[in-house]
C-alpha cells in the first residue's frame, strides 16, 4: 500500500529556528511502515516548498491510499487544510492526523475538522500499520473498531477505541527512514516517556520511561554516520541519561567507539537541573558532549513548586555552572505567565536568566496546551488565568495569545519576554553575540517589535467554542 506522511507548514510563520530538522516521529513511522511492506513517501512542507498544485501532483503520481499528518496544537489548522485538499482531490484516501493535539483531543479534532477521517492517540507505529492492514483487506472507515488508540466517525457519531499500550521493546522499531527526507539535521531519542509532572507539558509519550538498549543506540549512530554522512548528534530525549546505569554504560561504550574510530563524536542533549552533577558532565564531555539544555522555567521558587518542576533557582544556577565547569555549553529555557504570575515573579525570571550566565537562552510565554494541568486551570479560571480563545492558531509558545494572566496583559507579557532577552545580553556584556542573535532571528525580532509597538490582535474565538473534552 502507498502511504504519504506530511510534516505541515504554517504559512507566514516567523519561527525560522524550528526549520532544518527532520521530524523524528515521522521518521519512525515511515521506517516501521516500510518494514511492514508498505511504500512510503514523506512530504516535509516545513523544510521544502509544497504548494497545493504540488500536492495534487503528488496524489496523482504516487496514489497514496492513506495520508498521514503530524500536528502540534498550533499546527492543527494547517494540517486540516492539507487534508481538505486531499479529500477534495481524492475522496477515497483516508486522512489520518496524529501528534500532540489529536492525542489530547481526539474527538474534538474530528468535531472541528471534517476533512480529517481518523485521529490517532499516542504512539502511531502499530496504530497506522493496523489501519493500513485494515484498508488493504477491504475494510471501511466505519469498521476500525478493533484498532486501538484512535477516534473515527460511524453513523454520524464519533467512536473512540480502547487505549493502545505503550511500545515496550523500542529496539524492535527500525531506525528512522531519514533517506525519505530532504538533507537536514538528524536527531535521535534513546528513550520515550518522562517521569516528571510539569504542569505545562502534554507528555504524549507517557510518564513511564522506556529505554532503548545502549547497543541499539550506538548502532543507529553508526548508521547516521555511514549512510547520512552526519558526524554530530543531538539527542532529543526530554531528559537524556536519566537512568544512571544506562548512562554509565553508554558513556563507556561510546568512549570505546571513539577510540576505535580515532576521533570523538560531537553530541548534545537535554538535561535536567535536579539531576545535574559535575562529574557526570565531565564524563559526558570526555566522550564528545558539547552542549546541554536545561528547562529552568521561572526565577521564583514558589512558582517552580506550583508547576511541579521539583527544582529551585539556586539549583538551576548550580546546574548551569556545573555544566560550564565541565567544559560544556549550557542553554536555559524560561517561561513567562505561570499560574499566579505577577510583575514581581516575572522580574525574578528576567533577573535569573541574566544571572545564570547560560551560553544561550530561550524565553516563551505560557500556552494552555490541551490535556495539561495548565489547560485545566485556564478553563476553570484558577490562579488568575483566563482562557482567551480556543482558536488553536494562537497556541504558540513564543508568539501566541491564548491565555491571559490576571494583572499582566498580553502586551506586558510580550514586553517582559523582550526585556528578558535584552537584559540577558546587557548584563553579561555580550554585545557581539546580541548582534548575531538579532541577525539570525530577525524575523522573530520583527514579530516581537510589532507585538510591542502595534496593536496586539484580539484572539479569534474557535468556530465551535467548547470548554470540555480534555481528558
Amino acid at each position: 500500500m502507498n502511504i504519504t506522511l506530511l510534516h505541515p507548514e504554517i504559512k507566514n510563520y516567523s519561527q525560522t529556528h524550528r526549520k532544518g530538522q527532520g521530524h523524528l516521529g515521522l521518521g519512525y513511522l515511515a521506517a516501521y511502515l516500510m518494514q511492514q511492506g508498505h511504500s512510503v513517501r514523506v512530504l516535509d512542507a516545513k523544510n521544502q516548498r509544497l504548494t497545493d498544485e504540488m500536492l495534487r501532483q503528488h496524489l496523482v503520481e504516487f496514489k497514496p491510499e492513506i495520508f498521514g499528518v503530524t500536528s502540534m496544537t498550533h499546527e492543527i489548522h494547517a494540517a486540516a487544510a492539507v487534508c481538505e485538499v486531499v479529500k477534495r482531490e481524492q475522496p477515497q484516501i483516508w486522512t489520518v492526523v496524529g501528534g500532540a493535539h489529536s492525542s489530547a483531543l481526539p474527538e474534538r479534532t474530528l468535531e472541528e475538522f471534517a476533512p480529517i477521517d481518523v485521529a490517532v492517540v499516542g504512539e502511531g507505529e502499530l496504530t497506522l500499520a493496523e489501519m493500513a492492514q485494515a484498508k488493504a483487506s477491504g475494510g471501511k472507515l466505519t469498521e476500525l473498531g478493533d484498532v486501538l488508540g484512535i477516534a473515527f466517525r460511524k453513523d454520524g457519531h464519533i467512536v473512540r477505541t480502547g487505549v493502545r499500550p505503550w511500545l515496550e521493546n523500542l529496539d524492535e522499531i527500525p531506525f528512522p527512514a531519514w533517506h525519505l527526507f530532504p538533507k537536514l539535521s538528524w536527531g535521535m531519542m534513546t528513550a520515550r516517556g518522562c517521569p516528571y509532572g510539569c504542569l505545562f507539558c502534554q507528555r504524549m509519550l507517557g510518564r513511564r520511561m522506556r529505554l532503548r538498549s545502549v547497543d541499539n543506540v550506538l548502532a543507529e549512530i553508526d548508521a547516521i554516520e555511514e549512510k547520512l554522512r552526519q558526524h554530530d548528534i543531538w539527542f532529543r530525549d526530554e531528559t537524556f541519561g536519566l537512568n544512571k546505569h544506562w548512562l554509565d554504560e553508554f558513556l563507556e561504550k561510546l568512549h570505546a567507539r571513539n577510540q576505535r574510530q580515532g576521533r570523538v563524536l560531537p553530541w548534545g542533549c537535554n538535561s535536567r537541573v535536579n539531576v545535574a552533577e559535575l562529574e557526570r558532565y565531565r564524563k559526558m564531555k570526555e566522550t564528545g558532549c558539547f552542549r546541554v539544555s536545561f528547562g529552568v522555567e521561572s526565577g521564583d521558587e514558589a512558582i517552580l513548586k506550583r508547576i511541579c518542576k521539583d527544582i529551585t533557582p539556586q539549583m538551576a544556577l548550580k546546574a548551569i555552572r556545573s555544566a560550564q565547569q565541565a567544559g560544556l555549553k549550557a542553554a536555559a529555557f524560561f517561561i513567562l505567565g505561570h499560574p499566579g504570575e505577577t510583575w514581581q515573579t516575572a522580574l525574578k525570571t528576567v533577573r535569573l536568566a541574566a544571572r545564570s550566565r547560560a551560553d544561550s537562552i530561550a524565553v516563551g510565554v505560557m500556552v494552555p496546551y490541551p490535556g495539561t494541568e495548565i489547560w485545566n486551570m485556564a478553563r476553570e479560571g484558577k490562579f488568575g488565568y483566563e482562557l482567551l480563545t480556543e482558536d488553536w492558531r494562537a497556541y504558540d509558545k513564543y508568539f501566541g495569545g491564548a491565555l491571559k494572566v490576571e494583572g499582566l496583559t498580553l502586551r506586558q507579557l510580550a514586553f517582559l519576554q523582550s526585556v528578558t532577552y535584552i537584559w540577558y545580553y546587557i548584563y553579561n556584556l555580550r554585545f557581539r553575540r546580541f548582534r548575531w542573535f538579532m541577525r539570525k532571528f530577525r524575523r522573530e525580532m520583527w514579530t516581537m517589535a510589532k507585538r510591542l509597538l502595534g496593536p496586539i490582535p484580539e484572539p479569534v474565538a474557535s468556530a465551535q467554542p467548547r470548554l470540555r473534552d480534555a481528558k
